[in-house]
C-alpha cells in the first residue's frame, strides 16, 4: 500500500517538476487513490491562514503552483508556508511536485478539510477481498493435505516425487533439475489417500517460488542426501518452513549409496533447529532412496499419518472460490492457462475469477493428466482456461459474481498499481531535475565570473569553491538493461529476482520487464530503444525475430539451465566495469649529461638528455616519466631518440643515446627515465 511509503515530512516533497508533455499523466482525477493524512495531521503547527472551514479533494500529485491555485492563495504565501515547515529553497519552486500527503497537510494549514478516501477505504469500496473465516464448523469438510518437497539441488526431490506419481519428469527436465513449480494431485499406492504435491525447485534462483510453495503448504518433505548432508538450499528451505510454521517430515535420501551417512545428516540438522525423533524432537525422519524405492512406503505413511493428526478441513460450498496461481503460461492453441490450487469453495466451468491484474470466465478445467474435470474442490490443483491476460504465479484467485464486478476490480487494481509505479518513477525524475537545476545555476554563475577576466586556473578554483568538484560527483552505478522472456511466469519472475542480485556499487542490472512467451518484434523495439539485452529461458526465438535482432545489433541470449543464464548476465555486467589500469615498465635510462643543440632550420636551441639505457628497451612512441630522487618531475612523451646524429625508433639495454622530450627541458644529470605502457586489465564480479 501507499502507506508503506510514508516518510518524514521533509522527505515527502518531490522537489522537481515533470515535463509539460508528461504532466498530464500525473494530474490525476479527484477520485484517484490517496493515503490518509490522519497520522501526519497529528503534527499540529500554527495555522498560516484559516478564514473558514472548506472541503477540498487533492490529487495524488500536484505542483506547488497548482496547489496554490486550488487553495486560492498566492504562490508566495504558499512558499512561505512550506518554508516554515522545513522545506529547502530547492523545494519551493512553482513547478515542484508534492505528493498527496504533503499537499494535504499544507492544505490543512490553510483551514481546508481533506475529503479524499484513504487507500484502505478505497480497497473496501472497489477491490474484492477473501471472505471472513468460517465460524460454522459444520460447514467444513476434510480436504487432502498439500505437501511440498524441498531440498538442495540434486538431492533427489524430483526422483522422490516421480516415484510417488509414477511419471517421467526426471527425464524431461534439463540436467535432472526441476525448473519451475508443478502441482499434482495423486492417490498414494499404499494408503490410497489423496495428496497434493507441490514440487518446488531447489536452485537458489527460485527463492521466491520456494517461499510461495511454503506459504500454501500443510506439510513439507525436506529432502537431504545422505552422502551430501546440509547445503545452502537446505538451510533456506528450513528457514521458510520455520517462518510459515509448516509441519516437516524428513526424507534422508540416497541411503542405498555406500558412502551414505544418515546419522550425520540428522546431527547436522540439529544445528539449524530441526530435531528428529531420536535427537530430542518430534519430527519424523525416514531413510529412503527415491531411485530404488527403499522405504518409500514408510515415507508415504508418515505423511498420511501427519495429515490425519492435522485434521485439515475447508469450505466446499456456499462461499466464493479462493485459490493461488501456482504457475501460468501461454499454451499454443489454448491461450492463457494458469495452474490454480483451490483452497476454498468449488471452482466450476463458468465461474468468474480475478487474480492480480486480470480476470477470466472459466472455460475449462483440466487435471495433471490433461483430462477435463467438472469441479475443483479445496486442495485440488487444476489448469484453468479462459483468462483475459496471463496471471502471475502467486496471485490470489477470488471468485466474483459478475463480469462487470471483475472488470471494475481489475480497473481499480491497475489504476492503483499505476499510482504506485508513478511514485517510484517520480523519485528518479526528481533527482534528475535537481541535478539539471543545479547545473543550470552553475552555468549561469560561471558566465558571470567570466566577465571579471579570471584565468582558467582561477576560474576552475572558484567553480570548485562555489559548487564542489563536478568530476567527483558520482551518478551512481551503471544501469545495464535486460528484458526477460520465459516459458512460465514462475521462472520469469525468479530469473528477474536472481538477476537483480548481481552487481555492485559500480554496475547494476535493470530488468525492464519480464514476460511469458517467445520474443516478439515489440520486444526488439523496446530493447533497441533502451539498449537492452533479451534473455530467453526455455523459449524458442522465432527465426524472423532472430534475423531482425541480428540486423539491428540487439543481443538475444537463449538458455535452458539457470546456471548458464546467471553466468552470462554476470559476464555482461562485468564487461561494464571500469578496468584496472596496470603500468608496465618497458625500459629505464639514466641521464649522464645535458647537451644544448641548435636546430639548423630555425636556429633555435633545445636540450638533449645524453642517456644510457640501463634496462629493457625505450621506444620513441613510449610514454615516459622522469624521476629525481625518487619523485616524478615529468610525465609525458618523447620527440625523438638520437643515436649519434641519426634518429632511432628504439634503443636497448647498454646503448647510449640522446633523448629529446616533448615540451620539457628541465632534466638534470642523474635523473632516471622510465618508459612505460598502461594496460587495461578487465575486472569481474
Amino acid at each position: 500500500m501507499l502507506s508503506s511509503l510514508r516518510r518524514s515530512l521533509a522527505h515527502k516533497v518531490l522537489p522537481v517538476s515533470l515535463p509539460r508533455s508528461a504532466w498530464c499523466n500525473y494530474q490525476l482525477s479527484r477520485n484517484t487513490f490517496s493515503t490518509s493524512c490522519a497520522v501526519l495531521a497529528k503534527k499540529k503547527t500554527k495555522k498560516i491562514s484559516a478564514p473558514k472551514s472548506k472541503s477540498i479533494s487533492i490529487s495524488s500529485f500536484i505542483s506547488v503552483a497548482n496547489l496554490a491555485n486550488q487553495l486560492g492563495v498566492r504562490y508566495n504565501q504558499l512558499s512561505k508556508s512550506l518554508a516554515t515547515l522545513g522545506f529547502d529553497d530547492d523545494q519551493l519552486g512553482h513547478d515542484y511536485i508534492l505528493d498527496h500527503e504533503t499537499a494535504a497537510l499544507v492544505a490543512e494549514e490553510f483551514g481546508f478539510t481533506i475529503i479524499n478516501d484513504s487507500i484502505e477505504k478505497m480497497d473496501e469500496k472497489y477491490d474484492v477481498q477473501p471472505a471472513p473465516p468460517c465460524e460454522d464448523l459444520a460447514k467444513l469438510k476434510p480436504r487432502p493435505p498439500i505437501v511440498t518437497i524441498m531440498g538442495h539441488v540434486d538431492h533427489g526431490k524430483t526422483t522422490i516425487l516421480d516415484f510417488l506419481r509414477k511419471s517421467s519428469i526426471v527425464k524431461g527436465e534439463f540436467g535432472g533439475i526441476t525448473q519451475h513449480i508443478g502441482a499434482f494431485s495423486v492417490t498414494t499406492p499404499v494408503s490410497k489417500k489423496n495428496i497434493t504435491f507441490l514440487d518446488t525447485p531447489g536452485h537458489a534462483a527460485f527463492l521466491k517460488m520456494r517461499e510461495r510453495g511454503a506459504s500454501v503448504t500443510d506439510i513439507v518433505i525436506l529432502v537431504i542426501a545422505a552422502d551430501d548432508s546440509v547445503k545452502p538450499q537446505t538451510i533456506e528451505a528450513i528457514k521458510h518452513c520455520q517462518k510459515s510454521n509448516a509441519n516437516v517430515v524428513l526424507a534422508i535420501n540416497k541411503c542405498d549409496k555406500p558412502d551414505a551417512k544418515p546419522d550425520k545428516v540428522l546431527q547436522d540438522l540439529t544445528q539449524h533447529g530441526i530435531f528428529a525423533e531420536n535427537y530430542g524432537g518430534d519430527i519424523q525422519a525416514v531413510r529412503v532412496s527415491g531411485l530404488s524405492g527403499l522405504n518409500m512406503d514408510k515415507l508415504e505413511e508418515e505423511v498420511v499419518a501427519l495429515a490425519e493428526v492435522l485434521d485439515l478441513k475447508a469450505e466446499f460450498n456456499g462461499v466464493p472460490v479462493e485459490g493461488h496461481v501456482i504457475e501460468s503460461q501461454v499454451k499454443k492453441g489454448a491461450g492463457n492457462v494458469a495452474t490454480v490450487l483451490v483452497t476454498r469453495g468449488s471452482l466450476k466451468n463458468g465461474s468468474i475469477v480475478v487474480a492480480g491484474q486480470t480476470w477470466g470466465r472459466v472455460k475449462s478445467l483440466k487435471n495433471e493428466f490433461n483430462k477435463t474435470v467438472k469441479v475443483a474442490t479445496p486442495s485440488m490443483p487444476v489448469e484453468v482456461y479462459g483468462w483475459k491476460q496471463l496471471p502471475e504465479a502467486g496471485d490470489l484467485v477470488i471468485e466474483v459474481p459478475t463480469e462487470a464486478k471483475a472488470k471494475s476490480v481489475i480497473d481499480y487494481r491497475i489504476e492503483r498499481s499505476r499510482i504506485q509505479q508513478q511514485l517510484k518513477e517520480l523519485d528518479n525524475i526528481n533527482k534528475q531535475r535537481i541535478l539539471q537545476k543545479q547545473e543550470s545555476e552553475r552555468e549561469e554563475k560561471m558566465k558571470e565570473l567570466l566577465k571579471f577576466g579570471l584565468s582558467p586556473e582561477d576560474l576552475r578554483k572558484k567553480e570548485i569553491e562555489l559548487f564542489g568538484d563536478k568530476e567527483d560527483v558520482s551518478d551512481g552505478p551503471i544501469q545495464v538493461p535486460f528484458i526477460v522472456k520465459a516459458d512460465v511466469s514462475g521462472s520469469s519472475e525468479a530469473i528477474q529476482e536472481s538477476i537483480s542480485q548481481i552487481g555492485n556499487e559500480e554496475v547494476m542490472p535493470e530488468v525492464l520487464y519480464e514476460e511469458v512467451g517467445s520474443p516478439t518484434d515489440s520486444d526488439l523495439d523496446r530493447a533497441e530503444s533502451a539498449g537492452a539485452s533479451v534473455i530467453c529461458f526455455n523459449v524458442k526465438v522465432p527465426k524472423d525475430v532472430a534475423l531482425k535482432a541480428q540486423n539491428r545489433n540487439i543481443p538475444i541470449y537463449e538458455f535452458t539451465v539457470i546456471y548458464h543464464l546467471i553466468e552470462e548476465v554476470t559476464s555482461i555486467l562485468s564487461s561494464k566495469l571500469k578496468p584496472i589500469i596496470e603500468t608496465n615498465i618497458l625500459g629505464e635510462a639514466e641521464v649522464k649529461a645535458v647537451f644544448s643543440i641548435t636546430n639548423p632550420k630555425n636556429k633555435k636551441q633545445f636540450k638533449i638528455a645524453g642517456s644510457k639505457i640501463t634496462s629493457g628497451t625505450i621506444e620513441r612512441k613510449n610514454s615516459v616519466v622522469v624521476k629525481r630522487d625518487g619523485l616524478v618531475v615529468f610525465k609525458g612523451s618523447l620527440n625523438a631518440i638520437k643515436s649519434g646524429k641519426d634518429d632511432a625508433s628504439s634503443m636497448r639495454k647498454g646503448s647510449e643515446c640522446g633523448i629529446h622530450f616533448k615540451n620539457w627541458e628541465d632534466f638534470q644529470e642523474g635523473d632516471t627515465i622510465e618508459a612505460y605502457e598502461e594496460v587495461e586489465v578487465p575486472r569481474y564480479l
